[in-house]
């Protein structure tokens, strides 16, 4: 992500990226994704009693454009509905990721100069 981070603000804070991420992992809805052993990602979920928010959801990318992403989002996309919630999520303008999500069916319901903010309705 740091990439994205400089093209969005031009600045990246390992500092900040280490606060942030501890605070993410102390919410307790942090799990990491883990293939053949190996750990390639991170994935945060929060349920809410109306909805679920995809939180972070990295995969490294050397692990990238093999489906992996794809189906760890199809069951999400799969327990959101079988719940009858929304599925929300927001990303940084610049990733390129927005295609994965909206092939998947999620639709932009806002924005801001940096932020996606998209939502799969049940």
């Amino acid at each position: 992500m740091r990439r994205y981070v400089e093209q969005t603000w031009g600045a990246f804070s390992e500092e900040f990226s280490r606060k942030d991420v501890a605070g993410v992992i102390a919410s307790g809805n942090c799990s990491i994704i883990e293939l053949e052993g190996v750990d390639i990602g991170v994935l945060t979920v929060e349920r809410h009693a109306d909805r679920i928010n995809l939180g972070q959801f990295y995969i490294l990318p050397s692990y990238q454009n093999r489906g992996i992403g794809t189906s760890i989002l199809r069951e999400l996309i799969r327990e959101a509905r079988q719940a009858g919630k929304r599925l929300k999520l927001r990303l940084l303008k610049v990733n390129p990721v927005r295609r994965l999500y909206e092939r998947e069916g999620f639709r932009v319901v806002s924005t801001t100069p940096e932020r996606i903010y998209m939502e799969l309705a049940p």
